[in-house]
């Protein structure tokens, strides 16, 4: 007798164990000891946090990382400066917002001359208050004084001054109305083929008579020749091979000719509308795409501290693919300081004028509770506020449009974010693997990041009820509402990469600032990734961020090992930076290297 109870209390122990170890698992299966001791910075207690076996982790925003690069084809037709002011009322998104009078961008993809890193003259009066230096050189936030005690701790609802919220007006608390993407992504050829226009090849019919005949140029038709003429190619005979053997045995066999789009380099499937970071992909159901009737609608989310400069590039990438940015931006740093509010004085002054009709302002005027203790729940808080306060004023969505999240410092190649607009029977959520750079481009890490970022809008309510911060993590099979989910859309659930470690589908620049931009991220990180270099008045030393930037070290005196960056590589950089090199010089190339050169010279 006294056995068999020894034997029980034997079987309930294993199984405890057991049952302990599933439940470890899933944090372990995602981010592993492995993984997190290859990593350029690995320390123990992120690990243990991560672990959740000694600290209760609020929740990881990072990603786990793994290697990603797609072929790029001609853009897609230049985006044309919106007259705002022209709008009529009740136009859609920010539209309507009366403008203050400002000088005009002199350019619809420019700035103004005296805004080009954030800089405004200084106006006087009711704008004093969300004035600041230049974005890439804060060295401390001016805003009027919000009582900051030790009990800021809590939730705060501080109000701001009566002039800025009169500056602000009900920008932070109107709607936008979601409209119908009416571009002709999609031409029906003479030959009866439909093909995604960006991703065909086009040539004019007596140009190509005179070439091959006009046997290919049927498969190209009336509708290709709608394309601008500066996108027409010649098809020459190498670029039939776009048509498989198998294919053309068929042609030959049946003696039927074959409806077929010619496509570019970087794009593939019987549409051409695939691009190759999602051809190179681990999309399991490749061979069930078909173009849709109606694009999708694509909302991107981000918020913003002080990055300026990649905001721009974000703005310029993905303005022909995402139909609304919800940018949020708080009076309070990730660490619970003070800070202007630099992007809504830009927003209004006319620097994004060209973007702003697709802009939701998102204004976060409070810290959250424990946000000062334990700087995981800050930096969740950020898209979790995010995402409730911008969905709740999106009007017209359908459970079908596309969610994207990101960092600041995280964004997506165009074509991925198309592929998803533009296309049926891919599964969710998606991750996007990202081309790893630190300080600048010219510092190209290893391998790729792979970020958890989107869904539709129907699993983001249902699965992660409408919060942000639920989707970056890899929990999606334990909601509660992911069965129900399934079994109500006939879904099912398989996570996928856009990208791969060879293909990447996005660009991440970590600290990819200007010395004194690096030191105002210092000083405002949040209190939870630790080591915070912040604390330390070395590390904040510019002289001390300079050389850093110019050896690729990091804060911890640690030497890397960088692969060879040539500006000329493919996936380099977004290619707005490309095409404005002077503007991005010091994110492009090394400034203190050069300088060394030019020295020693």
């Amino acid at each position: 007798m006294k056995m068999r109870r020894h034997r029980v209390f034997l079987l309930c122990t294993v199984g405890l164990c057991v049952i302990s170890f599933l439940h470890y698992y899933k944090a372990l299966h995602y981010v592993s000891l492995l993984r997190e001791l290859s990593a350029p910075y690995p320390n123990i207690k992120s690990f243990i946090m991560v672990t959740d076996f000694f600290w209760r982790e609020k929740g990881v925003a990072a990603t786990p990382l793994s290697p990603a690069s797609p072929e790029e084809a001609p853009p897609l037709p230049v985006l044309h400066q919106l007259d705002v002011k022209a709008e009529p009322k009740g136009g859609r998104g920010m539209g309507s917002i009366p403008l203050r009078e400002e000088p005009a961008p002199p350019h619809p993809w420019e700035i103004p001359a005296n805004h080009q890193r954030g800089d405004a003259p200084n106006k006087g009066g009711a704008e004093d208050i969300l004035k600041t230096r230049n974005p890439s050189q804060l060295s401390g936030p001016e805003l009027p004084e919000v009582p900051l005690g030790r009990e800021h701790q809590g939730a705060h609802k501080d109000r701001l001054p009566d002039t800025a919220e009169r500056i602000m007006g009900d920008l932070h608390t109107r709607t936008h109305q979601l409209q119908d993407d009416k571009t002709p992504y999609f031409v029906r050829t003479k030959a009866g083929a439909l093909c995604f226009r960006q991703g065909t090849e086009v040539a004019a019919p007596k140009e190509y008579n005179e070439k091959s005949g006009a046997s290919m140029a049927d498969r190209v038709g009336e509708g290709a020749r709608a394309g601008p003429a500066g996108q027409r190619k010649l098809l020459d005979v190498q670029q039939q091979p776009s048509i498989t053997p198998k294919a053309k045995a068929r042609s030959r066999g049946n003696g039927k000719r074959l409806v077929k789009c010619v496509c570019r380099p970087g794009w593939h499937g019987p549409y051409c509308g695939v691009p190759t970071m999602v051809y190179h992909s681990n999309l399991p159901t490749k061979e069930r795409l078909t173009p849709r009737e109606t694009p999708r609608r694509v909302i991107n989310a981000i918020n913003v501290n002080h990055e300026f400069d990649l905001l721009h590039v974000r703005f310029h990438e993905l303005a022909q693919a995402v139909d609304l940015f919800l940018v949020c931006e708080s009076n309070f740093t990730a660490y619970g300081e003070k800070r202007p509010l630099t992007f809504l004085r830009l927003l209004l002054n006319g620097t994004y004028d060209y973007i702003r009709h697709k802009i939701l302002y998102v204004f976060l005027d409070h810290f959250p509770d424990g946000g000062r203790q334990d700087g995981w729940i800050a930096d969740d808080y950020l898209r979790t506020f995010l995402t409730h306060n911008g969905m709740s004023r999106v009007v017209g969505g359908r459970s079908d449009d596309v969610f994207v999240i990101n960092d600041a410092d995280e964004i997506p190649a165009r074509e991925g974010l198309l592929f998803l607009k533009l296309f049926d029977g891919w599964t969710e959520p998606f991750a996007i693997h990202m081309r790893k750079s630190l300080y600048g481009f010219f510092w190209k890490q290893f391998g790729s990041l792979e970020v958890i970022s989107g869904c539709t809008l129907g699993m983001l309510r249902a699965v992660y009820d409408g919060d942000g911060i639920k989707l970056r993590r890899r929990e999606y099979y334990t909601m509660p509402g992911f069965r129900k989910y399934e079994n109500d859309t006939g879904h099912i659930l398989v996570q996928w990469s856009i990208g791969s470690p060879f293909h990447f589908a996005g660009w991440h620049c970590s600290w990819c600032f200007t010395p004194e931009g690096i030191y105002f991220k210092l000083v405002s990180a949040q209190n939870g990734d630790f080591p915070r270099w912040g604390d330390y008045e070395d590390k904040r030393d510019l002289n001390y961020i300079r050389d850093l930037i110019k050896t690729g070290g990091w804060f911890d005196g640690s030497l890397q090992e960088y692969p060879l960056a040539d500006p000329k590589e493919h996936m380099y950089a977004p290619k707005y930076m490309l095409e404005h090199f002077n503007r991005y010089r010091y994110l492009l190339e090394n400034p203190y290297n050069k300088e060394s050169r030019l020295s020693e010279g």
